[in-house]
């Protein structure tokens, strides 16, 4: 190999290990909101291992005010993948899910594909979908 070709090369690599990962938009709908009371919390998840687990091993979080039934939240910057995400509205404002003695939730809870568990939480795989485009609309219902 020349050396004209080899530094062509390596320049051709270097400027290959620039470009960023395709960085996508995924923005959330969410309805079924009670009230005009408390936080609404949403977790992004990408590591069905993880799913459901400490949120600070989430793809991303957020946490809006809750103003009406309805709202819309957006996330960006994150790389092509298999996501699942889950919300819920924290009424009192205690920062958490409120569950009763069984452990069920006492404040309203929504996951995308609106899955459900059967005699427990939903799964990842239930729950998943796909973000391999410029953007992605996922809705979910607070129930």
């Amino acid at each position: 190999m020349t050396r004209t070709a080899a530094v062509t090369l390596a320049t051709l690599l270097f400027l290959l290990e620039a470009v960023p990962a395709s960085a996508e938009t995924l923005t959330v709908t969410v309805t079924g909101l009670r009230g005009g009371k408390g936080a609404l919390f949403m977790t992004v998840w990408n590591d069905e291992g993880r799913f459901l687990g400490d949120v600070r091993h989430a793809a991303a979080r957020r946490k809006v005010p809750v103003s009406g039934p309805e709202t819309t939240i957006v996330v960006e910057g994150l790389p092509r993948g298999v996501y699942a995400v889950t919300a819920f509205q924290d009424e009192n404002g205690n920062g958490e899910l409120d569950r009763n003695f069984v452990g069920l939730p006492k404040e309203p809870t929504g996951v995308s594909n609106d899955a459900r568990g059967k005699l427990g939480p939903p799964k990842f795989k239930a729950a998943a979908f796909e973000l391999n485009g410029p953007a992605r609309v996922v809705p979910i219902r607070l129930r």
